[in-house]
């Protein structure tokens, strides 16, 4: 079974059994697991398979036509635009040759066996942002006008600002035949420690801040080697896929890329406020802003609002954050550092540079497990409240990591210690003072520690059922 992706697995086969032909957008950024998910769903199943390139549209049905023919779906002396008039006669649709060539193509997957014939197509931005005609023969598949057979039709996207933002617009009507949108996010920490059982928890804590939890940088970490050897021999080695992935990844989601590393090098080095970036890069707060909107529309950055309810004497602005794990970590640790890493050489490069703080690095990350934990209570009906809504408070004092809220207006705070060994009752005093700045309710409070609590907060959680501690190790 492919690891963390039952879900999804199941929403794809209940899309092939159901009684009506489907189409379904899978979407995700760069090495998020699609293609792992579609080889694991036609695995039993004869299904016709395509990646799409970045081609000219001449280049792309050419390279569809000999992928048809190499399946055996498609002989070549068919493959001609002869005698497509009768075709395009019976569609009553416009007389294209691009349509028609994509039509002629596609309709021999109804040579495929089994009920439901299965078309999977991968980066099919490629095909749609240079032919707007090609979505107009998959919605004939979908109808039915090409072939009167059930269809299961998947196309995927690396794309999320594309298919999230432009994508309706780019297909027009041929919107109306999608069925289902399937977003393929990161793996939890949980599937992380599944991952590694030869690690420590605290290693596997480690390891989910460096890879985000994306499953093609999971790949490069080897359950047999240390922490501390498997980045020095699977990050900082020349030739490795992590080694210049930070910048990658960048290049291929976004044009001016010195621009960009500029404000994700000071993001990942705490200056997160929209003033810090324009005194540090002298850019203009217009420019700033338009940089940041599309970093996040690529998931690459968030802006965390801070949670108002009142006290906004006591509160700070919302703040910038690297929301794709690997891209802070290389940002931090290597973008800055290449001179020195191969001076170096990557052990002592590691011992010098990055051991030091690697678990100060890890904290941000701690705070995402604290609330994948109260949402996975949630999922489950375990926890106090049926959660509407969820946020972060920070404030000029301190800040709350978790705050949810039900219908009813009842709270649930959560707090993650992840500094100190110890989560004391200060700390939790603390966090009681900034419940009150923050104007909210203490209905319920979550304590997560990267180890232990001290005596009296065991003793008030005894008392009170509504204080929970959580350590690492209960994860």
């Amino acid at each position: 079974m492919l690891l963390g992706r039952s879900t999804e697995l199941s929403q794809l086969n209940d899309s092939y059994r159901g009684e009506n032909s489907t189409l379904t957008i899978l979407y995700g950024r760069s090495n998020i697991g699609k293609t792992s998910l579609i080889r694991e769903f036609i695995k039993d199943k004869d299904a016709f398979y395509y990646v799409a390139c970045q081609a000219s549209e001449e280049e792309q049905v050419e390279l569809l036509r000999k992928e048809l023919i190499d399946c055996n779906l498609l002989n070549k002396e068919d493959v001609t635009l002869e005698n497509l008039d009768s075709e395009k006669e019976k569609l009553k649709l416009p007389k294209k040759d691009m349509y028609s060539e994509y039509a002629h193509l596609l309709n021999s997957i109804s040579k495929l066996s089994g009920d439901t014939k299965i078309l999977v197509i991968e980066e099919f931005q490629n095909i749609v942002k240079s032919n707007k005609d090609f979505m107009s023969v998959i919605s004939a598949l979908v109808s039915g006008k090409l072939f009167n057979e059930k269809v299961c039709i998947i196309l995927t996207s690396s794309s999320i600002s594309w298919v999230e933002n432009s994508m309706v617009k780019s297909v027009g009507d041929n919107a109306n035949y999608i069925t289902s949108f399937l977003k393929l996010k990161e793996l939890s920490f949980v599937d992380i420690v599944r991952m590694f059982p030869k690690h420590t928890v605290l290693d596997d804590m480690v390891i989910y801040a460096i890879t985000g939890g994306v499953p093609g940088y999971l790949v490069e970490f080897n359950d047999k080697l240390s922490l501390r050897d498997n980045i020095i021999q699977n990050v900082l080695k020349k030739g490795k896929l992590l080694y210049n992935e930070g910048s990658s990844y960048i290049k291929e989601e976004l044009r001016e890329t010195s621009l960009y590393n500029t404000i994700l090098y000071c993001i990942a080095n705490g200056e997160n406020k929209l003033n810090e970036l324009h005194i540090h890069t002298g850019f203009g707060r217009d420019k700033i802003s338009v940089y940041l909107k599309n970093l996040i529309e690529r998931e690459i950055v968030e802006k965390v609002f801070s949670y108002e309810a009142g006290g906004k004497e006591h509160t700070r602005k919302g703040l910038y954050s690297i929301k794709s794990g690997y891209t802070k970590f290389w940002f931090k640790y290597i973008y800055a550092n290449e001179s020195r890493l191969g001076k170096l050489g990557p052990d002592e490069f590691y011992d010098r540079y990055i051991g030091p703080s690697l678990l100060d690095f890890a904290g941000d990350a701690f705070v995402k497990v604290g609330t994948e934990f109260i949402e996975l209570l949630d999922s489950m009906n375990r926890l106090e409240i049926k959660i509407n809504n969820r946020a972060r408070w920070w404030g000029k004092d301190g800040n709350i990591d978790i705050i949810a809220t039900d219908n009813a207006g009842k709270f649930l705070v959560g707090k993650c210690n992840w500094d100190d060994d110890v989560f004391t009752k200060e700390k939790y005093d603390e966090l009681i003072e900034n419940i009150s700045q923050a104007n909210i309710g203490d209905d319920y409070i979550y304590l997560f520690s990267r180890d232990s609590f001290d005596d009296e907060l065991n003793k008030i959680s005894a008392s009170n059922s509504n204080v929970k501690l959580i350590s690492l190790n209960d994860f």
